[in-house]
């Protein structure tokens, strides 16, 4: 049953939408930002492997904004249309303007699995250091705090960044990538919302993402156990 609803989502649901952005719009932002992703993907991988480490830390940190954007979209077309239908104009303009803000984007791609993820990775991004970081991976400058120069501060510079901050990030994306082909492989939808998203994630994809050899170890089932058993405590 809840596979046939699936199947009517992705052939353009039955709900209708009147006002706002149109769901031909929506279907759209969410299959690029998904074949965004990949794009971005693939080219932190090449940075990395010319050693160009803190341009290949900011795509790979792009590649999951993106990613988390294609997730947010195929999720807010399968709850509108599996639920109550789609909120009005203007209360659909204050959650589009959410695609628009890094932080949001970055919280967004841990905020339904927040167990499964290591503590200092979620602690990163909840804190904003993973945007100040990727931020500090492009330029050079004295540090801001509370809006202003931070004359102080030390310099930073995107070397800082070194290979060990690319490769866990790249990883990350790899990893996120490579589970949802193989759900796909399985012939589960993954994808409930957007039109076409699971077409983006071909053997092709599959077989690219397969020859990066390494994991990021920031989400897996014993983090979860940890994280669970850490909060039964208290």
């Amino acid at each position: 049953m809840v596979i046939q609803k699936n199947k009517n989502v992705l052939n353009g649901g039955s709900v209708k939408k009147e006002e706002g952005i149109s769901k031909y719009k929506l279907h759209k932002i969410a299959t690029e930002s998904l074949r965004n992703t990949l794009r971005l993907h693939f080219d932190s991988v090449l940075l990395y492997e010319n050693g160009s480490y803190p341009s290949a830390f900011q795509l790979s940190v792009l590649a999951l904004e993106e990613f988390s954007k294609a997730n947010w979209v195929d999720h807010y077309i399968w709850s509108c249309e599996t639920n109550q239908g789609y909120p009005d104009a203007e209360s659909e303009q204050e959650w589009l303007k959410l695609l628009y803000l890094h932080p949001k984007k970055q919280w967004n791609f841990v905020a339904r699995e927040i167990d499964n993820y290591s503590p200092k990775f979620i602690s990163l991004i909840q804190n904003r250091e993973l945007e100040e970081k990727k931020q500090n991976s492009i330029y050079v400058g004295p540090s801001r705090m509370k809006g202003r120069i931070d004359t102080n501060s030390r310099i930073s510079t995107p070397w800082k960044i070194k290979q060990k901050d690319a490769k866990q990030f790249i990883s990350i994306i790899n990893d996120e990538l490579l589970r949802i082909c193989q759900k796909i492989e399985e012939d589960k939808y993954y994808f409930s919302g957007g039109k076409n998203m699971d077409n983006v994630l071909d053997y092709n994809i599959y077989k690219k993402l397969l020859e990066w050899p390494f994991k990021s170890g920031i989400k897996n089932d014993e983090w979860r156990k940890k994280n669970l058993a850490s909060k039964s405590i208290y």
